[in-house]
């Protein structure tokens, strides 16, 4: 896939990765008395996992340095070259 732009607008860093939402299941304890309480565990659905986009379908891009940005994308359907890890 290619981003325009593949590079942080305020450092020059290329994306370290794309921000995600993954769906989950929040486990719940309950006492005797019906109370509820988190029980501190999450099963994540891996499956559901989706892109963040904005209203215009671009996606939300973080460098290794936090800086966050929104970027247009291209799909591509290619293995990459293990010789060739940079975009």
């Amino acid at each position: 896939m290619r981003f325009d732009p593949p590079v942080c607008p305020e450092c020059g860093e290329y994306a370290k990765g794309t921000f995600e939402t993954i769906p989950g299941l929040a486990l719940l304890m309950f006492d005797e008395d019906g109370e509820a309480e988190y029980f501190g565990q999450t099963d994540v659905c891996w499956d559901g996992q989706t892109t963040d986009l904005d209203e215009q379908g671009r996606a939300t891009l973080i460098c290794p340095t936090g800086h966050t940005w929104q970027a247009k994308t291209e799909e591509r359907y290619h293995q990459p070259s293990e010789e060739n890890h940079e975009p």
